[in-house]
C-alpha cells in the first residue's frame, strides 16, 4: 500500500458524473463477486471445513485490482458507479470489499443453520455460533489485511452512512464514529500497514449489522489524505490530455496532483 485517501462524494458529483457508470460498475461487481465466491467456497464450505492457510494463498489468485474501496453497504450503488467510472475513465479496476463480506455472511448463515441450529427449540447455540463466526471472520480479516498490504492505493468512501457525527445537537464538539466493525478494521489496517513505493490502487465497504456499536475513527481519518470531487475531475482532465499510456500510469497522474514533490522524486529515482 502506497496511498490512502479519504473521499467524500457530493450528491451533485454522484448524480452528474458517476451515476451514468452504474451499469458498468454493476457488471464489474458481479464479475468480481463470482471470483470471490469461487475462491471462498473452496476453503469455507457448508461441510464445516475452514482452511485458513490455503485460503490466504489462493486469495492472491484473484485477478489483481488497482484500487481497494472501503465503504458502507448502504452506499453500494454509489460505489459501483464509482468503480465503473474508474474503469471506463482510467482502465483501473477496483476491489470492493463487500464482495467478500457479503458472501461470507451468506456462507456463515448456511454453516450455522447446519451446525448451530436446534430444530426442536428453534434456536441457535450461542457458543457454537460465536465459534464459527470468530474463525471465519478472523481468517477473512487476515486475507483482507494482506490484500490491503499488496494493493497500491486505498480509498475510503466516506459518507454519513459510514461515519456518523454523534454530537449533532450542539454542533460544537464533533466526534466522528463509524457503525461498521469492518470499516473500523480496514481503517485501522490502513494506519498499521507500512507505506511502500507505488505500483497499484484500492476501494471498500460496509455495515451489515443493525446493532449500532460505534467505533471512534477521528484519529485514524487524520492519517488519510483528503481528496474531493475537484481532485477527481482534475485527475480525469489531466489523464485525458495526455498521450495514451498504460493504466498504471493513471495512478501516477493522481499522485502528481496530490504529492507533487514526491512524484518528482519518484520520477528521478
Amino acid at each position: 500500500m502506497f496511498a490512502k485517501f479519504n473521499y467524500s462524494p457530493s450528491d451533485y458529483f454522484y448524480n452528474k458524473i458517476l451515476n451514468p457508470y452504474l451499469t458498468k460498475g454493476t457488471d464489474l461487481y458481479i464479475k468480481h463477486e463470482e471470483e470471490v465466491k469461487d475462491c471462498l467456497s473452496q476453503y469455507i464450505n457448508e461441510n464445516g471445513i475452514i482452511n485458513g492457510s490455503d485460503l490466504k494463498e489462493h486469495w492472491f489468485s484473484i485477478s489483481d485490482k488497482d484500487i481497494f474501496i472501503s465503504h458502507s453497504h448502504k452506499d453500494i450503488n454509489k460505489v459501483k458507479a464509482f468503480a465503473g467510472w474508474l474503469y471506463d475513465t482510467f482502465g483501473l479496476e477496483a476491489f470492493i470489499d463487500s464482495c467478500s463480506w457479503g458472501y461470507c455472511d451468506k456462507l456463515l448463515k448456511n454453516i450455522d443453520n447446519k451446525y448451530c441450529y436446534n430444530p426442536k427449540s428453534k434456536t441457535y447455540d450461542y457458543d457454537l455460533r460465536n465459534y464459527t463466526t470468530s474463525h471465519v471472520h478472523m481468517m477473512l480479516s487476515t486475507a483482507l489485511a494482506e490484500m490491503l498490504n499488496k494493493t497500491e492505493c486505498v480509498i475510503f468512501f466516506n459518507t454519513p452512512n459510514s461515519i456518523s457525527m454523534s454530537d449533532e445537537l450542539t454542533k460544537i464538539k464533533k466526534s466522528e464514529a463509524t457503525l461498521s466493525p469492518w470499516i473500523y478494521y480496514e481503517l485501522s489496517m490502513m494506519t498499521l500497514i507500512k507505506s511502500t513505493q507505488p505500483r497499484k490502487i484500492i476501494l471498500e465497504h460496509s455495515a451489515y449489522s443493525d446493532i449500532n456499536i460505534k467505533y471512534d475513527v477521528s484519529k485514524i481519518l487524520k492519517e488519510l489524505t483528503q481528496i474531493n470531487d475537484s481532485t477527481l475531475l482534475e485527475w480525469r482532465d489531466k489523464w485525458n490530455n495526455r498521450p495514451i499510456m498504460c493504466k498504471e500510469e493513471a495512478l501516477d497522474v493522481l499522485y502528481e496532483i496530490i504529492y507533487p514533490k514526491s512524484s518528482k522524486q519518484m520520477q528521478n529515482r
